[in-house]
C-alpha cells in the first residue's frame, strides 16, 4: 500500500505537548512584526517568556489563596 514503518518516533520525546501551545503562543505573538536581527527575537522572546512565568505566578498565588482577593 505505499506505507513506510518509521523506526522512531514521529514527535520528538523531549517536547512535551505543553511545549506545543507554548510555541504557538510566541507565533501569535510575533506574528506582524518586523524583527531585523537575531538580538531582537531573542529580546522580544524574552518578554514572552517573562509575561508567562509571572502569569504562572500570578495563578499559584491566587490557587494558593483559595480564591480570596489579593492585590
Amino acid at each position: 500500500m505505499g506505507f513506510t514503518l518509521l523506526t522512531h518516533l514521529p514527535y520528538s520525546p523531549v517536547l512535551a505537548l505543553s511545549d506545543f501551545f507554548l510555541f504557538s503562543d510566541l507565533k501569535n505573538m510575533l506574528a506582524g512584526k518586523k524583527l531585523t536581527s537575531n538580538d531582537e527575537v531573542i529580546a522580544e522572546t524574552g518578554v514572552f517568556l517573562i509575561r508567562k512565568r509571572n502569569l504562572y505566578y500570578k495563578y499559584t498565588r491566587c490557587i494558593g489563596l483559595q480564591d480570596n482577593y489579593a492585590e
